[in-house]
């Protein structure tokens, strides 16, 4: 009888092995620790940026600039995105609105729109509708920069796969809500250009942030501004920084901006008539407050308000009128997201897990400014080699996240083997990705450097 029983049970227990060992062998592979600018893709972005061509008109006429913002704030409670350890839970009060808000620029030849949502991320899902939306009020995917503010206290229901489990399962409604508020903005703005001055600035804030993979590692401290200053004497301000919006607990279930959205009201009760914050090199980079919750926000706002009011009269006039945006497909190696120190899920499970879609850089010169959007978390560390460049060129460069597609955190090769969640959980494109897209943004700062016809 025991005997019997022994091989049941040791036929049971070897199944199960055998099972464990087949999805094993089907399932995860080898970390490639070849860096990625040894790959074919690495080889076929050069390829592609090489062969860029962009002619750069000059425009006589100046700026016009017209700005709008639309509420997001659903009319019921939806899922929360930004922690995945919520689930997909609900929010259950509103602490602030969220919103969409958008900057629309024209020098009379060309135009383009600046557009920021208090978002965790501009969704993919939400970019494929716009694209196929803003023909309809004379703008295109391609004259319309992405960003968000990267709240992790806004609404989810917009991811599929396994971002359905962190985020909340999909809802098209969400989606399609998203996306005509974006639509939305985007037109109120176009509809109220005035004959405007342009300037900006960068205010080095070095006590709010602070590096989150080392201690006392570099960090990105510049706060970016450029400012709009129009013909009726209303003045707009566009910020970017790099601490993460995440003041506020992941057992906060309430619906927020974070800090960011403080920041905005601060600098619209101050005397700016319209405010808009993108998260910038946010990758490694959080906030560095005294205490973290809703004090963490207010000391944000205070610091950065205040450091924003001793430069309002330095700042630098930009004169040229050039505008021009690229927006470049950015080829990527096969995905080795971690499970362990040298073993990552096969590409194909990964695919199959969070989706598969198209991601690009962007890149949208306005005089001479220009924003660099990217796909991801992008590394405040990776910041210096792109001002530095963009300093020899005689252009301001502020690079923001989250342009509407994603593939993780991207920070330097240097940690890739620290044991951290930016560099384990959500490192997912292999050795050397910071320094592969540091370099495809640097040769997109030459090419939208050209100078005018």
């Amino acid at each position: 009888m025991f005997k019997k029983i022994f091989r049941i049970v040791a036929w049971i227990l070897g199944s199960l092995l055998t099972l464990i060992l087949i999805f094993l062998a089907v399932s995860v592979v080898p970390i490639d620790r070849t860096p990625v600018y040894q790959s074919e893709a690495y080889q076929r972005m050069m390829e592609r940026l090489d062969s860029l061509k962009i002619s750069v008109q000059h425009a006589s006429r100046g700026y016009a600039v017209g700005f709008a913002k639309e509420n997001l704030t659903p009319s019921h409670p939806v899922a929360l995105a930004g922690y995945g350890n919520r689930k997909g839970k609900p929010y259950v009060s509103v602490l602030d609105s969220i919103y969409v808000r958008a900057v629309v620029i024209t020098n009379g030849e060309q135009r383009a729109a600046i557009v920021s949502a208090d978002l965790l991320i501009i969704p993919p899902t939400v970019v494929k509708l716009l694209e196929e939306k803003l023909p309809s009020i004379g703008f295109s995917i391609d004259n319309t920069f992405l960003g968000a503010t990267h709240t992790h206290n806004s609404i989810g229901n917009w991811g599929e796969g396994a971002t359905g489990f962190l985020y909340g399962a999909y809802n098209d409604s969400i989606v399609h809500f998203v996306a005509d508020r974006i639509i939305r903005c985007v037109e109120q703005a176009s509809r109220h250009l005035l004959p405007s001055k342009l300037k900006t600035t960068e205010i080095p804030i070095r006590e709010a942030v602070r590096n989150r993979i080392k201690k006392n590692h570099p960090v990105d401290s510049l706060f970016r501004v450029i400012e709009f200053q129009r013909s009726d004497s209303s003045k707009a301000i566009l910020m970017s920084y790099t601490a993460h919006a995440t003041c506020l607990f992941s057992r906060d279930l309430v619906l927020s901006r974070d800090y960011p959205g403080q920041l905005v009201d601060q600098m619209e009760a101050s005397g700016y008539a319209f405010a808009m914050f993108m998260a910038g090199a946010v990758g490694s980079h959080g906030c560095n407050p005294p205490e973290f919750g809703e004090p963490c926000m207010g000391w944000m706002t205070e610091t950065i308000s205040q450091k924003i009011n001793t430069v309002k009269t330095n700042m630098e006039s930009v004169d040229d009128s050039v505008i021009t945006m690229l927006r470049v497909p950015l080829e990527l190696p096969k995905s080795q997201a971690k499970v362990s120190e040298d073993w990552a899920v096969r590409p194909w499970l990964f695919r199959s897990a969070f989706g598969e879609y198209p991601v690009y850089l962007t890149a949208l010169r306005i005089g001479n400014v220009v924003l660099l959007g990217t796909p991801c978390d992008f590394s405040g560390e990776l910041s210096p080699p792109l001002d530095s460049l963009a300093g020899s060129l005689h252009l301001h460069s502020m690079v923001t996240s989250f342009n509407g597609g994603y593939i993780g955190y991207v920070t330097p090769e240097k940690y890739y083997d620290v044991k951290h969640y930016e560099t384990q959980l959500m490192n997912w494109y292999g050795v050397g990705t910071g320094e592969y897209l540091t370099e495809d943004m640097e040769r997109l700062l030459k090419i939208i450097s050209t100078q005018p016809d």
